[in-house]
């Protein structure tokens, strides 16, 4: 049936869940999975029409920290992936729109799915604005999974 589902992840309780859910089926369709979480790329700062100046190293600090988070989410996800027997890759990138990310990331690696939860820390809010995985279902030709 799918062969490489792709996890798109913000470290979310939702998306943790959403994570779990794809990892059984996951194993259920003897698939192995990529789990994907895109973080921001470093924005200058603003003040009043002042911009404080990029600094090397604290916007390398800034993407050390930023690297760190995301692979413990990732862990978290092919740990618990390993223990349903599932084979689970991870990837982090940096991006300004993770629906794109997300969509190129599953092209690359020749995803034939995308499960991912239906909100993740934009909640409400992105209810209103839209949320990524509205945009992925928007632009991808790839069948995505949602959880709620």
């Amino acid at each position: 049936m799918y062969s490489h589902i792709l996890v798109p992840t913000d470290g979310s309780e939702l998306s943790i869940n959403a994570a779990h859910q794809a990892s059984e089926l996951a194993k259920l369709c003897n698939a192995k999975m990529t789990a994907i979480m895109v973080s921001p790329t470093y924005r200058k700062m603003y003040d009043d029409g002042f911009v404080v100046p990029t600094v090397n190293v604290i916007r390398e600090r800034w993407e050390e920290q930023v690297a760190e988070r995301a692979q413990k989410v990732l862990d978290q996800i092919c740990a618990d992936a390993g223990k349903s027997g599932v084979k689970c890759d991870s990837l982090h990138v940096f991006g300004d729109a993770p629906y794109e990310a997300i969509i190129e990331a599953a092209n690359k690696n020749g995803c034939d799915i995308i499960a991912m939860g239906s909100h993740g820390h934009g909640g409400v809010k992105q209810f209103f604005v839209g949320s990524e995985t509205t945009r992925v279902l928007s632009h991808t030709k790839i069948p995505v999974v949602v959880y709620r």
